[in-house]
């Protein structure tokens, strides 16, 4: 599995931080002047605060939008006269507010049937009917340990919220030796346990999380399991078995 995905995109934003490093160093130094009290620095927080907005329309996710919102009002909060709910009365409310959207307009792609999936590298496959080749689980605030019990495993669809939900292989056996699982992690961590001769093939979109693997694999590439979706503020962890 391949760990670190070279893009543009990571070259972007990891240099706006490198950047950013930069910037507050030489600001808190009187490098750099201020125009109406906003600094390069704040320029640069705002950049990244607008692009979690962004990424959160266009995945229509409400944590990453009214977080976003949030952390533009309180970066200034002086200029908008709003320092009196700033910060903790702001993201408590952009919390709570996240949460009653979330429950009310779910994610898009929750109504996808489930012979209706087309795949792209960070695509996903959702469905929330479970058969012997299809099964979905879902945790939210809360911890949950979840076993794929079958000898046809086809798709698997893994939503974890807010907690940490652990999932176990060993007892599966993948069909035709590929099998596709799709995750959407926010706010926790989701934890496989795979069997070691399992092939890991990596296509999740991360934002502000990470991919990791524990213990050896020691797969001839079959069978595959290929995992899409996203997570982000939080981890997956890959761990061999």
């Amino acid at each position: 599995m391949k760990q670190n995905k070279f893009s543009m995109n990571k070259i972007f934003w990891g240099l706006l931080f490198l950047l950013g490093a930069v910037c507050l160093l030489l600001s808190k130094m009187g490098y750099f002047p201020t125009i109406n009290n906003i600094s390069v620095y704040d320029i640069l927080l705002t950049i990244l605060f607008v692009w979690i907005v962004l990424e959160g329309i266009h995945n229509r996710n409400f944590f990453f939008i009214l977080f976003g919102l949030s952390l533009i009002a309180i970066q200034y909060d002086e200029f908008l006269h709003i320092t009196a709910i700033t910060p903790w009365t702001l993201l408590s409310a952009a919390l709570l507010a996240s949460i009653g959207l979330t429950i009310l307009f779910p994610s898009k792609n929750n109504k996808s049937k489930i012979n209706q999936f087309e795949f792209a590298d960070k695509g996903k496959k959702d469905f929330e009917n479970s058969t012997d080749e299809v099964i979905y689980f879902k945790n939210s605030f809360g911890s949950s340990i979840k076993y794929v019990n079958t000898d046809a495993l086809v798709n698997i669809s893994l939503k974890n919220s807010f907690g940490e939900m652990k999932v176990y292989f060993d007892n599966a056996i993948i069909k035709n030796g590929v099998a596709d699982v799709n995750l959407e992690a926010s706010f926790g961590e989701i934890i496989l346990y795979i069997p070691k001769t399992w092939y890991i093939e990596d296509h999740i979109k991360t934002s502000f999380a990470s991919v990791k693997e524990e213990n050896h694999n020691q797969s001839q590439g079959c069978p595959a399991l290929r995992l899409y979706g996203e997570a982000a503020f939080g981890d997956i962890t890959i761990v061999y078995i």
